[in-house]
């Protein structure tokens, strides 16, 4: 009711601004052609010019209104070129019904012949022509104006919906670094949108184990926002009680049916052991983990079996990788986006370019290393994300007591 009352009020100020310009243009252009002829001046002249602008204008505007709109919905002519004619139409009847007031009230200026009537019958429309463009422009301008107020609105708070969505998602990730018995997390989640498609999550299980999973969802923005979300908050309650490959395996039949075609998650998945070491690594469809230790490159584990992403096929039986990290050595989880993110020349970095960039294992944080690995990253590719980066470092420490 609000928007519709402020509609008419912005309705009627401008049909009473027209008026009043056309009224005064009125006034204007009548004295103008009587400028030679001062024994007419006077307070009539006056009503003469003033009443025929407003009766012009009120002709003009029901002919646009009536006629002219039904004619632009039919796109026959160029919007412009439909008023033509019913503003000269609108003119010629708005003179005649001034003169005709004016001369039953006795008011006109001074006696017409037949000349002077032709004569300001073809300048009437000529002006009502001039000044009808002109307000019709001025409202087409108007119109465009007010459109882009309101998508600078709705972009405005679209954007601040999406710092807000971007808000929550950050809070539903673990924090950025964990540190307990046996173990040491970093992650870092950078978003080529406001919202990211990746995400990472790190979970104690009854056990005492660990689950940590990075994960890429297809496409990016809102959509895959509210994917990941699904996603994430099912894992933890598969994986209790499952291994790895079970856990996947479980968690892809559940997403198979929630999904709709072309949307898929992309998932590695670890549970770790931190008393013993031990480490089982399932993987479905995202890039191969490395294994990272003193004295050697950065080595992928390549997980057996199939790599399907969840969701594309509701029986897939996913298999695992299971190792022993000794104390010191991590294990490196990352999204497609960082080794796949284009160069200056378009190409992909390429897996191979981007092992080379791993940090050899030192003394330096697992956070640290993260953030250099992105730095070189960065370095080697464009400026822009074109996708999300996700990578989490999980360490290996010896536990409390042990020598």
């Amino acid at each position: 009711m609000e928007q519709v009352a402020a509609a008419r009020r912005r309705w009627l100020a401008a049909v009473s601004r027209n008026a009043a310009i056309s009224m005064a243009t009125g006034i204007a252009v009548v004295f103008a052609v009587c400028v030679a002829r001062p024994e007419f001046w006077g307070w009539r002249l006056a009503l003469w010019g003033a009443l025929g602008g407003l009766f012009m204008y009120a002709s003009c505007h029901f002919l646009d209104n009536a006629v002219g709109d039904r004619i632009r919905r039919r796109r026959l002519f160029p919007d412009k070129l439909v008023g033509i004619p019913l503003y000269f139409l609108g003119g010629v009847l708005g003179f005649v019904v001034t003169t005709v007031v004016l001369l039953a009230l006795g008011l006109m200026p001074f006696r017409m012949s037949r000349r002077d009537l032709e004569v300001s019958l073809v300048f009437s429309g000529g002006v009502s022509i001039v000044v009808g463009l002109l307000f019709y422009s001025f409202q087409v301008l108007g119109d465009r104006l007010a459109a882009s107020v309101e998508r600078i609105k709705e972009q405005e708070f679209a954007e601040k919906e999406l710092e807000l969505a971007r808000a929550i998602q950050s809070r539903l990730l673990p924090p950025p670094e964990l540190e307990g018995e046996g173990y040491r997390i970093s992650a870092r989640n950078l978003a080529a949108r406001f919202v990211a498609g990746d995400f990472y999550d790190v979970f104690r299980l009854s056990d005492g184990s660990l689950g940590v999973a990075v994960a890429d969802v297809s496409g990016k923005g809102m959509g895959a926002s509210l994917i990941m979300a699904s996603a994430k908050a099912v894992l933890p309650l598969i994986a209790e009680g499952r291994g790895a490959a079970a856990t996947l395996t479980e968690l892809n039949r559940k997403l198979a049916g929630d999904l709709a075609p072309r949307e898929f998650v992309a998932l590695a998945y670890a549970r770790f052991a931190p008393a013993a070491g031990d480490l089982e690594l399932a993987n479905a469809g995202l890039p191969d983990p490395y294994v990272l230790r003193s004295g050697e490159p950065a080595r992928p584990l390549s997980v057996p079996g199939p790599r399907l992403p969840l969701g594309v096929r509701a029986e897939v039986a996913y298999e695992s990788l299971a190792m022993t990290l000794c104390p010191g050595e991590r294990v490196l989880l990352v999204t497609d986006g960082l080794p796949e993110a284009p160069t200056a020349s378009g190409d992909p970095l390429g897996y191979e370019a981007f092992a080379e960039l791993v940090p050899a294992l030192g003394a330096e944080s697992p956070g640290d290393m993260l953030d250099r690995l992105f730095a070189l990253v960065r370095e080697a590719t464009r400026p822009a994300l074109q996708d999300d980066w996700t990578a989490l470092v999980l360490e290996a420490r010896a536990a409390a007591g042990s020598s």
